[in-house]
Order: C-alpha cells, then sequence, then structure tokens
C-alpha cells in the first residue's frame, strides 16, 4: 500500500529590497509564510525554508547578537510556529538561534499544530560561524517522527561529510531536509555530491536554498538555488533551477526501490540487500581523526572537545 506525502521546499529571494535590517527581516518572514501558503494550497504536508532564511540581507548578522533569536519564543519561532498551526502543514525552519544563551544554526521543525517538535544544530561549521560569529556545533544527528513519517535535518556546509547522512538513514530517517546558502562556480560537483546521499542511504533528499528574479542573471558566486526533491534512485522529482519560488513533490515513502543485478542475482530490494551487506565491524577507523589532522591541519571544534564550549 503506498504511503504518499507531498513535500515542498520554499526558495526565499536571494535579493531583498532595500531598507533598514529591521524591515528586510520582516520582508524574509512575509515572503516565507507566503511560499508556506503556496505550499498549503496545494496540499503538502512538509515545507521547508533555505538556511537562517530570516535574515537574508541583513548587514553583519552573523556577527551581531541581535540576529540570534530566542528558540523558543522568538519572533521567527512565534511566527512558523503560527503558520503551521493555520496551515495545518509541518514546517522546517532553519535560523540563527539562541538557546539558552548559546548561539547555534538551528533547523526548527514545527508540526501541524504548531508545536515545536525539537532542532537540528548543524554539526559541521566553517570557520566563520565558529571563529568570528561565536556560534556553537551540534552533537547530534536527530530524526523527528512526524504524522507523515521519518525526517532528518543536515545544513549547508554538512553535505560534505557523508557520514551525517548515513547516522540518519541507519536511524530510520526517510527524507533528509538540506536547508542550505551554496553558492559555486556550477553546480556539476554540487549534484554529483548531493545525489550520491540519496542514492548511497536509500531515501528523499531534499536541497533548499535562496533563487534569482525570473528576470535576473545567475553568475558564479551566487547561491545555486536548485531547491528540489531528489528521489532514492538520484532523480529530481521536483527542482526550482535558479530561481526563488515553490515547488511540490508527490512521493511514496513505502515504494521500494528495485534493482538487478546490483549485490545479488535477479532482481532484489536495493535498500534491504545494502543494509544487510554493511560491515560495520570493519568501520572502526571513522570515528579518527584521521592522516590530515594528525598531520598538522586544525580540528574546527577543537574547543568544544577540550571544553572550552559547553553544551
Amino acid at each position: 500500500m503506498p504511503r504518499t506525502v507531498r513535500v515542498a521546499v520554499c526558495s526565499t529571494p536571494l535579493r531583498v529590497p532595500d531598507g533598514t535590517d529591521s524591515e528586510k527581516h520582516a520582508y524574509n518572514l512575509d515572503v516565507a509564510e507566503e511560499l508556506i501558503t503556496r505550499a498549503a494550497e496545494q496540499n503538502a504536508d512538509i515545507a521547508c525554508l533555505p538556511e537562517v532564511f530570516h535574515i537574508k540581507g541583513v548587514s553583519r548578522a552573523g556577527k551581531s547578537g541581535e540576529w540570534f533569536e530566542d528558540v523558543p519564543g522568538g519572533p521567527t519561532y512565534t511566527r512558523m510556529s503560527q503558520v503551521a498551526r493555520r496551515l495545518n502543514i509541518n514546517v522546517v525552519a532553519p535560523i540563527f538561534a539562541l538557546e539558552e544563551g548559546v548561539r547555534r544554526n538551528l533547523a526548527m521543525v514545527f508540526d501541524r499544530s504548531g508545536r515545536y517538535v525539537g532542532g537540528y544544530r548543524k554539526v559541521h561549521l566553517t570557520k566563520v560561524e565558529s571563529q568570528e560569529w561565536g556560534i556553537v556545533p551540534g552533537h547530534d544527528w536527530p530524526v523527528f517522527e512526524l504524522d507523515l513519517g521519518r525526517i532528518g535535518i543536515t545544513i549547508c556546509y554538512d553535505v560534505n561529510f557523508p557520514e551525517g547522512f548515513r547516522i540518519l538513514a541507519l536511524q530510520g530517517a526517510e527524507i533528509i531536509f538540506h536547508p542550505t546558502v551554496y553558492s559555486m562556480y556550477g553546480e556539476v560537483g554540487w549534484e554529483a555530491v548531493i545525489t550520491s546521499r540519496a542514492i548511497d542511504n536509500c531515501v528523499y533528499v531534499c536541497p533548499v536554498n535562496n533563487g534569482i528574479d525570473g528576470d535576473a542573471p545567475w553568475m558564479p558566486g551566487m547561491c545555486l538555488n536548485r531547491s528540489s526533491v531528489i528521489g532514492p534512485d538520484g532523480l529530481f522529482l521536483a527542482d526550482l533551477g535558479r530561481y526563488w519560488g515553490m515547488a511540490v513533490a508527490e512521493i511514496d515513502l513505502d515504494r521500494p526501490r528495485i534493482v538487478r543485478s546490483m549485490g545479488d542475482s535477479g532482481e532484489a530490494n536495493f535498500r534491504e540487500n545494502m543494509w544487510e551487506h554493511r560491515r560495520p565491524e570493519t568501520y572502526g577507523k571513522l570515528t579518527e581523526q584521521g592522516y590530515w589532522v594528525a598531520n598538522g591541519y586544525p580540528h574546527e571544534t577543537a574547543a568544544v572537545v577540550e571544553g572550552k564550549h559547553e553544551e
């Protein structure tokens, strides 16, 4: 029996209108609500926004403590809770957060009732985030149980580390949302990486980024966008391309990925085959720092390891 879910990716604008930082913040929240409303009108079960969508265009937002909002209780937290409840839709809303005074890059999760289910704290921080902005990394990979199924979240730089995606899949995540603000010269490398995260783990992966206006040029170094829904076989089921907006894909979480002559003779369920053939007893070295760090490269979270930042 199919277990059908409608997933929406909501790409907010790369460029925001001129104004004060407060006006830009208000604009970002208004656009986010508009996109989630459009998703709900298309019967989406869940909508995801880009990384720190609330402060796009705000000057020095990373350094300025005023743009790290309380969770629970801050303005974006309150607004997204109200939107989820009013529209009867699950929402993933990533922001700069203050949790008991600690700065986080946090993806908040709200259920259809507007209840705060929990949040994912970005594990792999860039040097700018950790050393200049004072953000403290998370240390776990939570899976959230919603009425539609089990979801996991990774954020931006996390995409370069396949271990997090695998841990989420091992814990039963069926959809992994990937809010980001990635910018680069083109999508060849990005597409190879993001599709491999879906294929290797037999999960749906949904990157969500900022996009340009329909009449604007895209140039290298701008946010790539490509907000999309990617299937377990690597196919793009929805894709906004360069442009901001909203896209919905209907997926079946119980649909098996049937393959032929891949790990077994004849036809087989790839997910079941893959998990059966794992050899975790041989993977111990994944928990070691490894050659490059041991030979002089700095370790980004060393301060946390040494107890200089407390959880």
